[in-house]
Parts: C-alpha cells; structure tokens; sequence
C-alpha cells in the first residue's frame, strides 16, 4: 500500500496529509451528526486516482461519495450496487488461504457456523457445534453444492436438534433469501482501481446485514489472496462496526492483523464502543480519528489517548472544544493534532 490522503486541514490553515506504505488501517469513530460520513467520503475519492480498488459497505446508507455534487475532477470507475439482487456469492465454497493453502471442509464449517452464531447472539457453544458438525455432513455429501435451505431442512430432520437450534433456524431463514443457492456468479474485479458500493438498503434486519457483511468479506478476502500482489491494493470500508465484534478469528481482526501483507487496509467507523476486545483491535489502526464522542464518554476517550499520563484533564478540553466536522488524532510523534474536514 503506498498512498497519500488529504485530511483535511488545522485550525491554523495548514494541510494535513496521511502517508502510508504499510498500515494503512484507519479507524472513525464519533457521536452521530458530526461528521464521520463525510469525512470517509472525502477520503474515499482520493483513493481511484493512486491505484487503488476501494469497496465501501455502505450499512448506513451515507458513505457513496458520488451522491452529491463534488468540485475535485473526473469521477473514477464507479458502481453503486444493491446487496439483495447484485452481489451473490456462495458462502460454501472452499476460500483461499494464506501462504497457498486453501480450506478443508472443516475450516469452512467453522468460518460459516462461527459467522450464523455471533450474529444470531447464541451463547451456547453447543449450538456452534452443532452447526458446524451439519455443515460438515452437508460439505462431505454435496462439495459447496447446495443452499441455505437444504442446511436448515438437514436440522429439522432431526427433532431434538431442531428444538435445540430453533434461533439458529431463524437466521437461516434469512440467508436462504439473501444468499440463494442459485445467485449468480459475483466478480469483484480487483484488477483494477475504482469504487464499489455495496448498498444495504434492501436488508433490514440488522443480523441479516451482520451476516451477509461477513460473508462478503471473507470472499473478498479469498479472492485477494488468491490474485496475489499483483493486483491492486484494496481498502474495505466499513461503517456501523459497533455491531460487530472483532473476535481473535472474525474477518475484521484479520484484515487488521495481516492486511498489509496481502494488500488489503480496513476503514473502520463507528459510533462509540465499549467492547474492549474490539477496542483493542481497532487500536491497531495507524490512523485513529475520533469526533467528539457524546457527553457520557469525553471522560473515557481522554484516558484512553493519555495512556494514563497526567494529562486527562488536557485531552477532555480538547475533545470538548471539537466542532461539527473537526476530528482529534495522534500525529507520528505522538502528538495531539485536531482536523478540520475541507467543505466541499
């Protein structure tokens, strides 16, 4: 990854400029209205022109930096594209790994039943278990041939274990709908540079969008890694992470962890999070803006970036001094400086 991105610019006037040839991670995070979305979106159409391939989970609706009229240029290659009716992919089938290696019916049994669990908030790792040893009967029997629906009739054949996962069923009722066994095939062409939108608007249910948005990225993960440093570098960008939990195994700690190695950087942005093993993951980020979080958590946020130095009292009167559209972060020297996002 190497590429520049404008941010924007100090109270005083003076440019600043994000550089980045390794962790190209960047993580948003801010109470809403204040100008998170359009921040992203602003960073988002410098990507096209430096080589890069940038696909936008747009879950909130807010982050398609085409829809409003911009000053800056020629629009790169652009789609926007509807989740429900434009982006099918199977989310059985056997995904490349690193370093060459590719899955065994096991690991994709546990990438699928791990992903259908934590959105369906079970908190029985019988349930997870279950599901996989099914998934592993279905895998051995038919390859990555069949559906949603042939998973779930598998469980209700049996009564007991019908019961047993009864909030399991449910949410793949939803995916039968959402990722039909004969969706056509989707390419994400990473060849080349552009912006790809994924809508959300059709998908209601917030489990639904949490497990559709894990299965889309461990494709595109795969395919990543299958095309190799070849193709372009790709930055995902993901809005609304405060739904997710950046678990040791999830896709979003991978993108985080070994992303730079394959050409792939995370955009993360949120509203604020307390869950401290996905805090800690995002703190794994190069670029760490935060907006002013709300009231409730000035006091938390200081803490956190005086790394229990005398200087909270310092941080909470910056961070209560931030305007709509002006974020804090911390400079390659560990140095408190506060972006103004351009007007455009």
């Amino acid at each position: 990854m190497d590429f520049s991105i404008h941010l924007g610019h100090s109270r005083m006037g003076t440019p600043l400029i994000w550089h980045q040839n390794s962790n190209a991670h960047l993580y948003v995070s801010g109470q809403s209205g204040r100008g998170k979305s359009y921040f992203l979106k602003h960073c988002i159409a410098q990507l096209p022109q430096q080589g890069v391939h940038c696909i936008v989970f747009d879950r909130a609706g807010d982050l398609n930096p085409f829809s409003e009229k911009r000053s800056a240029g020629t629009e790169p290659p652009f789609q926007s594209l509807n989740i429900r009716t434009q982006v099918g992919i199977n989310p059985f089938r056997t995904l490349c790994l690193p370093n060459g290696q590719t899955e065994r019916h096991y690991d994709t049994a546990a990438r699928v039943a791990e992903t259908i669990v934590s959105a369906a908030s079970v908190r029985s790792d019988l349930q997870k278990i279950y599901l996989q040893n099914v998934l592993i009967e279905c895998l051995e029997q038919c390859g990555a041939h069949f559906g949603f629906s042939d998973l779930s009739q598998q469980i209700q054949d049996r009564q007991s274990l019908a019961r047993t996962m009864a909030p399991i069923l449910l949410r793949l009722q939803e995916l039968d709908s959402l990722l039909p066994h004969d969706s056509p095939a989707f390419h994400w062409d990473l060849a080349r540079p552009g912006i790809a939108v994924l809508q959300f608007d059709s998908i209601p249910h917030l489990s639904a969008q949490i497990m559709v948005t894990q299965f889309l990225l461990f494709d595109l993960w795969s395919e990543k890694l299958s095309l190799g440093q070849g193709s372009c570098p790709v930055v995902v960008v993901l809005d609304e992470c405060q739904h997710f939990r950046f678990t040791e195994n999830s896709i979003f700690n991978r993108i985080l962890r070994e992303g730079r190695k394959y050409g792939v950087s995370g955009w993360f942005a949120s509203q604020w999070i307390d869950h401290e093993q996905t805090v800690k993951a995002l703190n794994q980020a190069d670029l760490q803006a935060y907006f002013y979080p709300g009231h409730h958590q000035v006091n938390t946020l200081a803490r956190r970036l005086a790394h229990g130095t005398q200087q909270v009292s310092d941080y909470k009167q910056l961070i209560y001094g931030l305007e709509i559209g002006e974020f804090l972060y911390m400079d390659s020297h560990g140095t408190p400086v506060i972006n103004c996002v351009p007007r455009i």
